[in-house]
């Protein structure tokens, strides 16, 4: 990318207007060593790029923008499950497999859980547990 779309200001969205607070980041300079460059800020690249942190790589996370500047930030940030089918699985395959795709469904939900009590970080994270079987 090229300069002029640095540090652009999120898109008008939910996420923009309820974020805790703005934090700046300095422009990448000079040369700079890491076992492992993440390239993109969203979901995918911050959630990739801490996982390997905590498994104690030395990382560098870009992003030509702010953190979840692209579709990451233009969601209504909820937790939603994303796997359906369960009930034709159970009768081909077995309770056993439904009941590990049904877990593997939820998994994402605990590592937020998890993360945000970790870093005590400053959210509206609220679990609705209606859905639960």
């Amino acid at each position: 990318m090229t300069g002029q779309y640095q540090f652009q200001e999120h898109p008008r969205s939910y996420y923009a207007a309820t974020a805790n607070e703005k934090v700046e980041y300095p422009a990448l300079e000079g040369k700079i060593t890491a076992d492992i460059c993440v390239v993109g800020g969203g979901f995918t690249g911050v959630a990739t790029a801490l996982e390997l942190a905590e498994r104690g790589y030395s990382v560098i996370l870009t992003e030509a923008n702010r953190i979840a500047w692209g579709a990451t930030g233009r969601n209504g940030g909820q937790l939603i499950h994303g796997i359906s089918g369960l009930h034709r699985v159970r009768k081909k395959h077995g309770e056993g497999i439904a009941d590990m795709l049904w877990d593997l469904e939820w998994r994402g939900h605990d590592i937020v859980h998890e993360r945000v009590a970790r870093y005590a970080i400053d959210c509206d994270l609220k679990m609705d547990t209606s859905k639960l079987r």
